[in-house]
């Protein structure tokens, strides 16, 4: 029986920056040094129960300012004992001398166990840092053991314009592998 555990991390950090970071799409970090200090605390919620996840909240010095962060990760729900969902959330606000910005993901994962060695993952993300949707679907099975099947379908899309979301790009692949025994 895992219990839940409380955290936390306290950290110190140093960057030197060679050239301008472009941080946001409208704040750039000068190139220089730079040293700042952060605190994580963080409770994880006991893995055996039905609902799982870590709760966060980081707060402290980011470059030149200052940086408030909440997220929810690594969720996970049971639907049922082959079918769990991933939900993800973080929010980050920062403060700089340079421009203040927040940037949100979030993310849902989705698994589906056929069998041990057969399975469909979904991951859905989005992120206002790039304004980005994406999407990945992947199928693998192991048909003997060593050797797979995988068929992944993955796309990206740009959330600025009104409407449907515009294609960024997209792929589709199979690949199998076979697993020879001398």
């Amino acid at each position: 029986c895992a219990l839940p555990i409380f955290s936390v991390d306290l950290g110190s950090e140093y960057e030197l920056l060679l050239k301008p970071f472009k941080v946001a799409s409208t704040v750039s970090i000068p190139k220089g040094s730079y040293e700042f200090n952060a605190a994580t605390v963080a409770y994880q919620l006991g893995q055996q129960r039905r609902l799982s996840g870590t709760l966060s909240y980081q707060g402290g010095q980011f470059y030149d300012g200052t940086i408030n962060a909440v997220g929810y990760t690594s969720g996970r729900y049971a639907i049922l004992k082959q079918w769990s969902v991933e939900p993800s959330i973080q929010l980050n606000k920062v403060s700089l001398p340079y421009g203040d910005f927040t940037t949100n993901v979030l993310r849902v994962r989705s698994d589906y166990g056929f069998s041990p060695r057969m399975f469909i993952t979904a991951l859905v993300q989005y992120s206002t840092a790039g304004n980005l949707f994406s999407s990945n679907v992947r199928f693998r099975w192991e048909y003997q053991p060593g050797s797979e099947i995988f068929v992944v379908y993955t796309d990206e899309r740009d959330t600025t314009k009104p409407g449907y979301p515009d294609l960024k790009n997209r792929a589709f692949v199979v690949k199998a592998n076979k697993l020879f025994r001398f």
